[in-house]
């Protein structure tokens, strides 16, 4: 689902070194773009949907699949996490990533119309989610709740692992995304990688149900560079803090930053 643009691809490729990827576009026009635009040779562009990308794939080499869905949550959605139960194997990762606003069936809904159609359309997996979740303001919690119970009903048929969702995350590009994914673990695997995400990534939860928003600073390229040097000094009161809180932003903004330095990329506009 690298579109026609391959971002991620291009990370993951760069940060990771896989060497190995497919990526699937459903739509005909945008399928020959991805066709074109696409960077590297180890990038196979699938025109399939991800549902007859699960029924159909083996899974039988290690696997990291990442569906970023178009939309927002749907029944299509669930019934691609049940089915990748039966396919993945233990140790393989999957992460979902979705719209966090109303789908487009309920924009013109009210509250009371969405919570009904939460309980119709997506069954057991939207028990949590309470009349609040589906306000407009709050929706990202109902859609995070329910990826959470959907994955977890999906893999407790499974006796020789657990799925673990040590990625939980919302952010904020031009409109609210969410994010959760994580592993098929057995216990071993599982005590590893929480005990790295302890270390690494100590603002994730690899326990419980938290979902970590990360912020949108929207920062130029004179501010990141005071960012980044208020954030590696241990003094809180240096000079780069202050002249930070002058422009406006808050000791919040800057706690934020810290946590995520190592990980925020850098995009570059140019002028051909």
């Amino acid at each position: 689902m690298g579109a026609n643009r391959f971002y991620d691809f291009l990370l993951i490729h760069k940060y990771l070194g896989i060497a190995n990827m497919i990526s699937l576009e459903h739509d005909p026009i945008m399928f020959k773009r991805a066709v074109f635009n696409c960077p590297y040779s180890f990038i196979d562009v699938q025109e399939r949907t991800a549902t007859a990308f699960i029924d159909e794939d083996t899974f039988n080499v290690p696997t990291i699949l990442w569906l970023d869905y178009d939309g927002g949550i749907s029944p299509r959605v669930i019934r691609d996490i049940a089915s990748l139960s039966t396919k993945l194997q233990v140790g393989d990762l999957c992460f979902v990533t979705l719209f966090g606003g109303p789908p487009r069936v309920l924009d013109r809904e009210n509250d009371q119309a969405r919570f009904v159609w939460f309980q119709d359309q997506l069954g057991d997996v939207a028990g949590d989610v309470s009349l609040a979740d589906v306000e407009r303001s709050s929706f990202p919690a109902a859609v995070h709740k329910v990826l959470i119970a959907a994955f977890r009903n999906a893999f407790s048929v499974r006796r020789d692992g657990q799925f673990i969702p040590f990625l939980q995350v919302e952010y904020t590009d031009s409109s609210p995304m969410i994010t959760v994914g994580g592993g098929l673990l057995t216990e071993e695997q599982a005590l590893g990688f929480r005990r790295r995400i302890r270390k690494a990534l100590p603002f994730l939860s690899a326990e419980g149900n938290d979902l970590y928003e990360i912020k949108s600073l929207h920062l130029t390229e004179r501010e990141r560079a005071l960012f980044d040097r208020a954030a590696t000094r241990p003094n809180k009161r240096s000079s780069e803090r202050n002249q930070l809180k002058k422009l406006g932003f808050k000791e919040m903004e800057i706690a934020t930053y810290k946590d995520l330095i190592r990980y925020l990329p850098r995009y570059v506009e140019t002028i051909v």
